[in-house]
């Protein structure tokens, strides 16, 4: 049995506007099976938006053509500069949604998905709604389920938790839990909760999300995390794969500076000294510290490439703090200038 959402009736009920932004970049197939379960909701979105990116005229051709038969406006954007968080922005800069929804281009959703993330929003406590993704290899075949301890959290000392996925079915039953941060394959805002996703990082962008959702809370908004609302993925990304193989500009150094500027960004002065330390002294397997530096070489050996990873990741940490504490002062004030 799933867990029911409580949906006040139409008479109390607020209504509330929705832009579903899809930014995709070169997987026209996945995109037409991820529109097309859309299009299938049992509460049609107000609008959906996609945005193609540099050349990808495949991308907007499929749009337009899909644009023609959609049961609900779909708009085709253009951002020139591929990436997440700028397509993510552009799609932003258009959306007429008091509620904004995200969805990744290679995933599909249950028909109730969109309902049942509205649903969430008539407590106006709420700032954001997240689910989980349950991934599938190309072929069809699950990856393997898990029963993590923690979901969504930011440690008090700096560590982000994810684990937003493949989780065991009988997890769908669980009432929906407040987290900290989520994924943005499936995921929604209240538009009025946060400003922008934050361009400060970079590429591939990690974190974004959860730059997001600090935002949410600091302007005095929960986050839920609701277990039963989860979609499928079929994923084809590898920089989220943990390993020492492809780009690892992106894969491990861009993340390190990413980690340390959301970090420097959020971090109030009690807790400032003790997140850095954290990043330098600790670190991660993937994003090593000076003590995480021995795991990760245990792990993947080569230590004249570990020695070097560890350098690199030090330094990213460091320029991603500095940065994000420069970024913490402007983005006080544009709170301030949006209240």
């Amino acid at each position: 049995m799933i867990a029911q959402v409580k949906c006040p009736d139409n008479q109390r009920s607020v209504y509330l506007s929705t832009s579903v932004l899809i930014a995709s970049y070169r997987r026209a197939e996945r995109l037409t099976r991820c529109l097309k379960s859309l299009a299938n909701q049992v509460m049609l979105p107000d609008e959906v938006i996609v945005v193609w990116q540099g050349d990808d005229e495949a991308t907007k051709q499929l749009g337009e053509k899909f644009a023609q038969e959609a049961p609900f406006p779909l708009k085709v954007i253009h951002c020139a500069e591929p990436g997440i968080v700028p397509a993510e922005n552009t799609g932003l800069a258009v959306a007429a949604g008091q509620i904004i929804l995200l969805i990744d281009d290679d995933a599909i959703a249950p028909s109730d998905w969109l309902l049942r993330h509205v649903s969430h929003y008539q407590d106006p406590i709420v700032g954001a709604v997240g689910g989980p993704y349950m991934n599938y290899h190309a072929d069809g075949r699950a990856f393997v389920r898990r029963q993590p301890r923690k979901v969504g959290k930011l440690e008090w000392y700096g560590r982000f938790v994810g684990n937003g996925f493949d989780h065991i079915d009988a997890w769908q039953t669980r009432s929906p839990t407040r987290v900290d941060h989520l994924t943005g394959c499936n995921m929604s805002l209240r538009r009025m909760a946060f400003t922008r996703f934050e361009e400060g990082l970079k590429p591939y962008w990690q974190l974004f999300e959860a730059d997001a959702c600090l935002q949410v809370t600091a302007n005095g908004f929960t986050i839920l995390f609701d277990w039963a609302n989860r979609i499928d993925h079929f994923p084809t990304n590898d920089v989220f794969i943990q390993d020492r193989e492809g780009d690892l500009k992106r894969k491990i150094f861009n993340s390190a500076y990413n980690h340390g500027f959301i970090l420097g960004k959020h971090s109030g002065r009690n807790l400032g000294f003790v997140r850095l330390a954290y990043l330098w002294l600790l670190g991660s397997t993937a994003n090593p510290g000076l003590l995480a530096f021995f795991r990760a070489l245990s792990r993947y050996g080569g230590l004249r490439r570990e020695l070097t990873i560890l350098r690199r990741s030090l330094a990213c940490h460091g320029r991603g703090w500095w940065d994000g504490l420069a970024r913490r002062e402007n983005w006080d004030l544009l709170r301030q200038n949006k209240k």
